[in-house]
């Protein structure tokens, strides 16, 4: 059911599971098939899955890790007796979803955090949508005279090899 409670969603959803069990893949085969009849949007579901859905056997669970990050899944579903014991090694992940007992529906309509997350593998390099997108922020950069003298010389030539001169002339006017 989890498999397919992202499955539903549309025919382009991705729903994956890594596991390093090939019974307990052969299991949710089995259940897949008899599932799927049972389904209101069982069309849906079953094309994604057939499209874009994937059953892995992995040679163990660092290896089912390392193709998660590589994924960078919406939704992460730890379903492990310890997910605790996974999470140093999850990178790239949306929401994550701990333990057997918290599947994606609890964390989509009662678990708290909002449900704006980074889709097709932009957890790489993004997070959910937050508190902090709402506000503005500024950076401080503050250098000493000293560091103005060894950086200043840095700042130029970087500023010289793409050719803004009155950059590289703005550091060079700090050096002693």
């Amino acid at each position: 059911m989890d498999l397919f409670s992202q499955a539903e969603h549309d025919e382009d959803a991705q729903s994956i599971l890594l596991c390093p069990e090939a019974d307990f893949i052969d299991q949710v085969e089995a259940s897949i098939a008899k599932l799927l009849p049972t389904m209101e949007r069982k069309d849906i579901i079953a094309t994604a899955l057939k499209d874009r859905g994937a059953l892995i056997l992995t040679k163990d669970m660092d290896e089912a890790i390392s193709l998660s990050n590589q994924i960078a899944p919406e939704h992460l579903e730890l379903s492990v007796e310890d997910p605790q014991a996974m999470l140093d090694g999850i990178k790239h992940a949306g929401a994550i979803f701990m333990g057997r007992h918290t599947c994606e529906s609890l964390g989509d309509y009662c678990a708290g955090p909002n449900h704006v997350l980074p889709t097709s593998g932009t957890a790489r390099f993004s997070s959910p949508l937050g508190v902090y997108d709402f506000q503005k922020k500024s950076s401080l950069i503050m250098v000493s005279d000293e560091g103005a003298n060894v950086l200043g010389d840095i700042a130029a030539t970087l500023a010289d090899g793409e050719g803004l001169q009155a950059h590289a002339q703005s550091a060079r006017y700090r050096i002693k």
